[in-house]
């Protein structure tokens, strides 16, 4: 299967900004419980073990739509 995407020379450290977006969802869960969202121990072992599973995934989705590795861009470049 041949991908569509090209590289993208504007791109800085993709793969940083994926996982600032996981720390600061999980640092925003913590900030809403600091300020009174009620959630038991329990709720929040939850949430932020499902952040924890799926954070990840989904950076890893993304960082691999933009980021390349060295092998791609030369198979892209050859075209």
């Amino acid at each position: 299967m041949q991908s569509n995407y090209s590289p993208n020379p504007d791109s800085t450290e993709p793969v940083m900004s994926a996982a600032a977006i996981t720390a600061a969802v999980t640092a925003m869960i913590a900030l809403l419980v600091a300020f009174g969202l009620e959630l038991s121990a329990d709720q929040q072992a939850a949430i932020l073990g499902v952040v924890a599973v799926v954070g990840p995934l989904v950076a890893g989705w993304w960082a691999r739509r933009t980021a390349y590795a060295p092998a791609t861009v030369a198979r892209l470049l050859r075209r």
